[in-house]
C-alpha cells in the first residue's frame, strides 16, 4: 500500500462510506436525541447517501470528482446533520490539487482539513460534543499520525479512525443530553460510520471492492423514523424547520444577513455548494426568509415541516387513530389544521426561476404581485414526492392508519404523485381518495373525513367510502372577477377570452359531474349581480336538498370576504363554516377580487 490516492479509489472509497451509513440508519435513528429527539438524525443522513449513492459518478481527475460531491451532498442533504456533513464535503472542493488523478497523503490531510474547517463555519453556535467534535479530532489524529511516523495510507487511516472512535465515545460525557440518556451523538455516529466504510474499501481487495460497488441492496433499505412520545419532551421555540437551497454565484450572499436571520430563529447553518447555498433555520418567519432568498437567488428547492405540529401529534392524545391527510388545494384556515392536527402537503408553486411551498414559503398576497407582471413566469407542480414520502413516514409512528384526501385527478397530477409514494409504505394501511374536487369544497370534504376519524364510530374502509359517496354531491360555485385566470390556465381560449374581456363578463363556474374539470355555467357584469347569482344558485340546490354546509373562499380583501359571508347568510340562510383567502395554487388559476361557495350535503361541525 503506497501514500497515494487515486481518483477512482477516492471514488469507491467514498461510495463505501455513503453505504456504511445508509445500513447503519435505524441505529443512528435511535441514538438521536439532540438538538431535539426527534429520532430522524440517521434517515436524514441516508437520505444524503442514497442522492450521493445515485448520482456520484466516477470522473477523469480528482477534483471533479469532489465538485460533483458538493453539489449532491448539498442537494440531496436534511436536517442538521445532514447539511454540516455537506459543508465536510463542499470543504474539499477548496483545496487545489499537485496532481489531477492522484492525492497524496499530506495533501488528503489538508483535504479533510479543509472540510472540517468548512463544517465548523457553516453553524452559526457550534457545540461540543457533536459531529463537529469528532471531524475535528480525526483531523487532528491524522495529521499527527503523518507528522511523527513513517506512515503508509492504510495504516495512518486506521490509526486516525481509532482516534475518531474515541472522540466519539467522549462525547457521551460533552454534552447533558447525551449522558442523560447513555447515547454517543447520532451525528457524530454518522459520521464515524462514514470514515468506517472509507476504510472498509481501503482494507479489501479488488474482488470485495467491487462487491461494494455492487451494492444496490439500499432502496428497500428506508426506515421508519422510530419516533417515541417521550422522545419530544420540549415544545419547539418556532414553528418552523426550514430548509432551502437556491441557486447563486455569489457563495457568501448571506454573510450579511446572518444578524437578520439570528434574530428571527435558531438552529441555523448555512451550506455552500458549487454555485449553491443552503440554508437551515428554525423559524415562525417562513414567507419573510424565503422572501430573502429570492432575491439573492433562484430558490430551487424548499422543504419546510411544521415542528408545533408535529410535538403535538407525537405528545397528544390523538382524537382519531386515522391520520387525515390534505394538500394545499384544499382551502382549508390554518387554524383549523392546526386545531385538529390535519397533516397539509404543500403543492410547488413556480414562478420564474424559483420553486416555492403553497401556503408555507408563499402566500397568494405575493403571488398576486408576480400576476400583475406579465413578464413572470407562473404555473403549479404537484407536491415533492420526497415530502409527500417523508409525511407519510412520520404520520405511520402515530397512527393506525392514514386517509388522504387528494385534489381532483383530473384537475392535477397531485393524486398521481400520493398515490406512488402511498404505495412504497406497506406498514400501515393508507388510502388515497381522489375527492374530484379543489379549493372549498374540497376544504369541506376534508374537515368532513376530519369528522368522521375524530368521531370513533368508523373504520377505516367505513370512512372511505362515506367520502367517495360525499364527494358526490359536494361542489363549488365560483364568481371569477375576469377570465384572465382561465386563460392562463388554458380551460378558455384567447379569443374567447378577448370577446369575454370586451363584455367586461364576470364568469360562474362550477366542476362539471362528467369531466370533473370547471366548467363556465353563467356570468354576471358587476360584483354585486354575481353575489346575487351565486345565492339564486345556492338557494335552488338547497330546495333540491342538496346543501347541508358551505364555505367561503375569497380571492379578495379579508373585510370583503366576511362581507361575502354575511350577504350569503341573509340570503341563503347558510351560514358559511368557515371564510378564508384562497391558496397561491387554487389563485394562480382564478383571479383577484373572486369568490367561491363551496358546499357539501353534509353537516360539518368545525
Amino acid at each position: 500500500m503506497n501514500d497515494e490516492l487515486s481518483t477512482e479509489l477516492l471514488y469507491g472509497m467514498i461510495l463505501s462510506g455513503a453505504k456504511q451509513v445508509i445500513h447503519t440508519e435505524e441505529q443512528l435513528n435511535k441514538l438521536n436525541v439532540f438538538p431535539v429527539a426527534d429520532r430522524d438524525t440517521g434517515t436524514n443522513l441516508a437520505t444524503m447517501m442514497r442522492y450521493i449513492v445515485d448520482n456520484l459518478s466516477l470522473t477523469k481527475d480528482t477534483s471533479e470528482l469532489l465538485y460533483q460531491l458538493a453539489q449532491h451532498g448539498l442537494v440531496g442533504c436534511c436536517g442538521n446533520s445532514g447539511l454540516i456533513f455537506s459543508q465536510f464535503f463542499y470543504g474539499w472542493t477548496q483545496y487545489s490539487f499537485a496532481e489531477k488523478t492522484k492525492v497524496k497523503l499530506n495533501e488528503f490531510v489538508d483535504v479533510i482539513a479543509c472540510g472540517y474547517h468548512s463544517a465548523y463555519n457553516s453553524v452559526s453556535n457550534p457545540k461540543p460534543g457533536t459531529i463537529l467534535t469528532v471531524m475535528g479530532k480525526w483531523v487532528e489524529g491524522y495529521r499527527e499520525e503523518i507528522i511523527n511516523t513513517k506512515v503508509n495510507l492504510h495504516d495512518s487511516f486506521e490509526r486516525s479512525f481509532n482516534k475518531a472512535q474515541k472522540a466519539l465515545l467522549e462525547t457521551m460525557n460533552q454534552l447533558e443530553v447525551l449522558k442523560k440518556n447513555k447515547v454517543v451523538d447520532a451525528g457524530a455516529q454518522g459520521f464515524v460510520n462514514f470514515i468506517d466504510g472509507m476504510l472498509k474499501f481501503l482494507r479489501v481487495d479488488e474482488e470485495s471492492r467491487q462487491k461494494i460497488l455492487e451494492d444496490r441492496n439500499l432502496e428497500n433499505n428506508l426506515t421508519v423514523i422510530s419516533h417515541e412520545f417521550e422522545d419530544v419532551t420540549e415544545l419547539p421555540n418556532f414553528r418552523y424547520c426550514f430548509e432551502s437551497i437556491i441557486k447563486t454565484k455569489n457563495e457568501n450572499a448571506l454573510v450579511e444577513y446572518q444578524e437578520w436571520l439570528n434574530s428571527i430563529g435558531d438552529s441555523i447553518v448555512i451550506g455552500k455548494g458549487p454555485q449553491m447555498l443552503k440554508l437551515h433555520i428554525h423559524t415562525n418567519q417562513a414567507t419573510e426568509v424565503t422572501d430573502l432568498l429570492s432575491k439573492i437567488g433562484d430558490v430551487i428547492y424548499q422543504k419546510i415541516d411544521d415542528m408545533i405540529l408535529q410535538y403535538n401529534i407525537a405528545n397528544s392524545i390523538n382524537k382519531s387513530k386515522i391520520a387525515i391527510v390534505a394538500d394545499t388545494m384544499a382551502d382549508i384556515p390554518l387554524e383549523l389544521i392546526q386545531k385538529h392536527n390535519i397533516y397539509c402537503v404543500p403543492l410547488q408553486v413556480k414562478i420564474n426561476n424559483h420553486s416555492f411551498l403553497d401556503k408555507l414559503s408563499i402566500d397568494y398576497k405575493t403571488t398576486l404581485q408576480y400576476l400583475e407582471n406579465d413578464i413572470n413566469r407562473v404555473g403549479t407542480a404537484a407536491p415533492s414526492a420526497a415530502i409527500v414520502a417523508r409525511t407519510l413516514q412520520f404520520l405511520q409512528q402515530y397512527y393506525d392508519s392514514i386517509i388522504i384526501v387528494s385534489v381532483g385527478k383530473a384537475l392535477s397530477s397531485t393524486y398521481d404523485v400520493i398515490l406512488n409514494q402511498a404505495n412504497k409504505f406497506r406498514e400501515k394501511l393508507i388510502s388515497v381518495v381522489d375527492s374530484q374536487l379543489n379549493s372549498a369544497p374540497l376544504g369541506l370534504l376534508v374537515a368532513y373525513a376530519n369528522q368522521l376519524a375524530e368521531s370513533g364510530k368508523y373504520s377505516h374502509e367505513e370512512i372511505v367510502v362515506k367520502l367517495e359517496s360525499a364527494r358526490k354531491e359536494a361542489n363549488v360555485l365560483i364568481l371569477l372577477n375576469s377570465l384572465q385566470g382561465l386563460i392562463r390556465s388554458g380551460r378558455l381560449s384567447r379569443s374567447m377570452g378577448f370577446i369575454g374581456k370586451l363584455l367586461r363578463l364576470k364568469p360562474i363556474i362550477h366542476i362539471d359531474s362528467f369531466t370533473n374539470k370547471p366548467k363556465v355555467i353563467g356570468a354576471a357584469f358587476s360584483k354585486r349581480g354575481g353575489w346575487s347569482k351565486l345565492t339564486k344558485l345556492l338557494n335552488q340546490l338547497n330546495v333540491d336538498k342538496k346543501v347541508k354546509s358551505v364555505a367561503i373562499v375569497h380571492s379578495d380583501t379579508d373585510q370583503h370576504g366576511e362581507l361575502f359571508g354575511k350577504y350569503v347568510k341573509h340570503n341563503t340562510g347558510f351560514t358559511p363554516k368557515y371564510i378564508t383567502s384562497v391558496s397561491s395554487v387554487s389563485g394562480i388559476h382564478t383571479d383577484k377580487d373572486s369568490f367561491s361557495i363551496g358546499y357539501i350535503n353534509q353537516d360539518i361541525k368545525i
